[in-house]
């Protein structure tokens, strides 16, 4: 059975919304969010509040409920919509006290991605540098210097695989 134009949109919308809150850093506040009359979850993540209201969409497009509990349930569908459309676009206004807190094992996690990155792109360049290069000299440098590289790269990758193994995140 085909779905209204309505019903259409509205999934539209709530996938825009999906793919803004998925752009952000969506960590755990230390409060919830809304309101407990506007959302029901227990959690502080945007994503927990997706999911409700995912859940509220399905139970709209559901056929077998009633004409007055489709009413409240499309108007509820509208103001959770509205709220975290806000809230996404308000997220860079917070304070830093304000903001939803990351996981620093996260955080390190991707501060050494970012030095894995860099490190690979540094020993590829100057093995490109080597198999340009003719004199003896430069060509033995650029093999200490990719030695070099490569001890770092494996102490990086030792140390997130430590991070990996050192337990649940808090």
């Amino acid at each position: 059975m085909p779905q209204p134009p309505a019903h259409q949109r509205l999934l539209a919308i709530v996938d825009q919304l999906r793919q803004q809150i998925a752009q952000q850093r969506d960590g755990a506040c230390r409060q919830p969010r809304f309101d407990a009359q506007l959302f029901h979850c227990k959690g502080t993540r945007l994503a927990d509040y997706l999911a409700e209201l995912e859940q509220n969409l399905t139970q709209l497009g559901a056929a077998d409920t009633d004409v007055m509990r489709r009413q409240w349930l499309a108007e509820k569908v509208l103001d959770q919509i509205a709220a975290l459309q806000r809230e996404c676009q308000s997220q860079q206004l917070r304070t830093p006290r304000e903001r939803p807190r990351v996981d620093p094992r996260q955080s390190k996690r991707e501060e050494y991605q970012g030095y894995e990155t860099r490190l690979l792109a540094m020993i590829e360049q100057r093995e490109q540098h080597l198999a340009r290069t003719e004199t003896l000299s430069v060509q033995q440098q650029l093999i200490r210097d990719i030695e070099v590289l490569h001890e770092r790269l494996a102490r990086c990758r030792h140390a997130m695989h430590k991070l990996e193994m050192s337990g649940p995140a808090r």
